[in-house]
């Protein structure tokens, strides 16, 4: 890397990031936004805000609605997210993996990737019972109360565990949803010595989740197969006599591709 002295990156394009910053400002919201809102939640002034997003508007990443001056993200967004998944190479390979699963045993099965301590789901196969945020591609979450995140972070060093989770903010998505940072470490020590993660109620009352990395051999794994399923169907016990044998199968055939 290109840095001069004092540690600032040579390569690193301030002014892009600060537009890039305006895009990710849509992350946390379903609504469209208004230029105070966008300057607001980027830190830009007004009239950086107002520049960014006309020429993101130009270029088709946002769509201004005539009537109310309002942004929301625009189509070619969407575009960016299929030569995303076409282009990675763990994608196109889970896929009909995935989609045999969900037909045989009726639950929904995805592949999500870690990025720093969370993961995003890439391939989603799901069932009907789930919400829309649930069958779509994209989602982030925090890997400490997900399977498929605990499934990754066991295959992190110690020193980059610890970091994970020293970090503050972790958010109970329900009463059950645990966020000690020793008991999560004595569940990743579990999933360690098992090969795979089990996570019940901890996103969603009723909800159940197994989990297992993808191996890469000779790197740290970069890839989850998770199934999920519901809690007044499938128990611990059941998922581990039923589900593991096929998840760990399944996450073998994807990496040997």
């Amino acid at each position: 890397m290109d840095v001069a002295e004092g540690g600032r990156d040579l390569l690193f394009v301030e002014s892009l990031e600060r537009g890039m910053r305006l895009l990710a400002a849509f992350r946390g919201t379903t609504d469209s936004l208004g230029l105070t809102e966008l300057a607001a939640a980027t830190g830009l002034t007004k009239s950086a805000a107002q520049r960014f997003a006309h020429t993101w508007e130009r270029m088709g990443y946002l769509e201004k609605d005539a009537r109310s001056r309002r942004f929301r993200l625009g189509i070619r967004v969407l575009e960016l997210g299929f030569f995303f998944l076409r282009g990675h190479p763990l994608a196109g390979r889970a896929m009909p993996h995935l989609l045999a699963v969900r037909e045989r045993l009726g639950v929904a099965v995805n592949l999500s990737l870690r990025d720093g301590a969370d993961i995003v789901y890439a391939v989603r196969e799901p069932d009907q019972r789930l919400t829309l945020a649930e069958m779509l591609p994209g989602r982030r979450m925090p890997a400490f109360c997900t399977s498929a995140g605990r499934a990754l972070l066991a295959h992190c060093g110690d020193d980059e565990l610890d970091a994970v989770l020293a970090a503050p903010g972790r958010i109970r998505y329900t009463p059950h949803t645990e966020t000690d940072a020793q008991a999560l470490r004595r569940e990743i020590e579990t999933v360690r010595r098992q090969g795979f993660a089990i996570a019940r109620d901890q996103v969603l009352i009723g909800q159940i989740g197994v989990a297992a990395a993808v191996p890469d051999f000779g790197r740290q794994p970069a890839a989850a197969v998770n199934m999920t399923m519901t809690t007044d169907q499938w128990g611990e016990a059941r998922i581990v006599r039923e589900l593991v044998p096929q998840l760990m199968a399944v996450t073998e055939a994807i990496s040997r591709g």
